[in-house]
């Protein structure tokens, strides 16, 4: 593939808007083909917003557009494997919005619905294609910073609308672990893996799903690393510090806002707490989103059926913690609301 990758965008919520703004930055590398929703009146909208030459009102159809070569899946949680496997059974490659899916079955269906079909699929996990975040892992790696011992990283927010909003809807996968919850364990996943154990703890909203959690997360030592630990805490109830910590034996790094675009780096050589950090930044286009869809046009150039930076087992590997950390938290009814 040599030319410009066409995109599709299936859904027309506010994360679609953004990625559309951001692959528009990309003039030489993609055009915006087509958009998708259940309703033709919306994708007709989106499209007019955007510049986009092709509104369709079904998933069915946009998958079926010979000129898209890709497409960003941006519905909601509950939507993803179905609109995912949809778009892969069509021949499309897909880049999915966080989490891929929700469940480990689910995420290694599409996995192996992929494999089959020689196709593209990543977890738009953005987050993991900024240049500041691959170099903090790159640092990491390398053993600047000794042994990596404990990663601590957290997201969160006060969100104060309605209870049927998709965030508190159990039906559409709400809560914050899926939400909120799936960067933290994300980032933690780069620097230390799949953890063996999870202790997981937290609170409900009125409607059932969890609206605050927080884990500890544990490594046994193997042969190439010791032993390490990692807390991670998600929430819909307070405004975190969305900050990312990594503690090695000889030094430290720590991201701001790991999240929301972080303007830079601090990375501290030795044991010496007073030492002044070096101090790296980073710029970006537009919302930030640009970094990974150029992740996903250069593996399709390539051939590659699956990114570096967010690798099918990495994905697998989160799902699974995820679903321990739900599990720990476990569910609540209606009718066991908590105040």
């Amino acid at each position: 593939m040599t030319d410009l990758v066409g995109w599709g965008i299936l859904a027309t919520g506010h994360i679609a808007s953004v990625f559309a703004r951001d692959l528009a930055l990309l003039t030489n590398e993609a055009r915006l083909v087509a958009v998708g929703s259940r309703s033709v009146d919306k994708a007709m909208t989106f499209a007019a917003d955007h510049g986009i030459p092709r509104a369709y009102g079904s998933y069915q159809e946009l998958a079926g557009d010979p000129d898209v070569n890709v497409v960003y899946v941006a519905s909601t949680h509950s939507d993803h494997f179905s609109s995912a496997k949809l778009c892969l059974e069509a021949g499309k490659s897909v880049l999915v919005e966080k989490p891929l899916t929700t469940s480990p079955a689910e995420t290694e269906e599409l996995i192996d619905l992929a494999g089959d079909r020689g196709l593209f699929l990543m977890e738009a996990m953005w987050t993991r294609a900024n240049p500041l975040l691959r170099k903090a892992v790159a640092l990491a790696a390398s053993g600047d910073l000794g042994d990596i011992r404990h990663v601590s990283a957290d997201f969160g927010f006060a969100f104060r609308g309605p209870t049927t909003h998709r965030l508190l809807d159990p039906a559409l996968a709400g809560g914050a672990i899926l939400d909120a919850g799936v960067y933290p364990l994300h980032v933690v996943n780069l620097f230390l893996g799949e953890p063996a154990d999870l202790t997981g703890f937290g609170s409900h909203a009125a409607t059932g799903v969890e609206s605050h959690a927080a884990a500890v997360l544990s490594y046994p030592a193997t042969e190439d690393r010791p032993a390490a630990t990692a807390t991670v805490i998600c929430s819909l109830e307070a405004d975190l510090a969305t900050s990312l910590q990594v503690f090695g034996s000889s030094g430290r790094i720590m991201i701001n806002d790991f999240f929301i675009r972080p303007k830079e780096m601090l990375v501290y050589r030795g044991h010496d707490r007073d030492v002044a950090p070096e101090v790296l930044v980073t710029q970006w286009l537009g919302g930030g989103y640009t970094f990974q869809a150029q992740e996903v046009m250069r593996c399709l150039r390539a051939g590659e059926l699956e990114s570096f930076m967010v690798p099918w087992q990495d994905s697998l590997a989160v799902a699974r913690t995820l679903a321990l950390w739900q599990a720990a938290v476990g569910e609540v009814t209606p009718t066991q609301e908590e105040s």
